[in-house]
């Protein structure tokens, strides 16, 4: 193993150093109990204070749902009948004559003649001549 080997000054500033942080360690475990102490004080002040007063949240149990039911606000299941209307008050009418409607009638579809298809030659190159260029 390497040993290091420090000389006096060296020594004395590192033993200074430690301390410095020592101190600061101390103060700081000193804030966080005072910290501490004010929380349990708070704590326990608050533990006498929880007097719950006021409805409960939630459903409620069944046994009270199925007390007694009035008989006006029941309601029930299905879908309603229905209400036959009173009867109206007859107004004489003119009698209207009904004209026979016309049938309507299909046409026939139209015959669709297709055209011979015919094919493209390939464009055949005449050979260029001389004279040809010239013009």
């Amino acid at each position: 193993m390497k040993t290091v080997k420090f000389n006096e000054e060296e020594i004395e500033l590192l033993v200074a150093l430690y301390e410095d942080e020592l101190k600061e360690a101390g103060s700081y475990i000193d804030k966080l109990q005072q910290t501490l102490s004010k929380l349990k004080k708070q704590a326990e002040s608050a533990k006498v204070e929880p007097v719950r007063t006021g409805k409960k949240r939630g459903r409620k149990p069944k046994s009270k749902l199925q007390g007694p039911k009035s008989a006006i606000g029941a309601k029930k299941r299905g879908r309603k009948p229905k209400v036959q209307e009173a009867q109206k008050p007859e107004v004489s009418k003119m009698e209207v004559k009904k004209t026979a409607r016309k049938k309507k009638v299909r046409r026939p579809r139209k015959r669709v003649i297709s055209k011979p298809k015919t094919q493209k030659l390939p464009k055949v190159e005449l050979p260029v001549t001389e004279e040809i260029k010239s013009v």
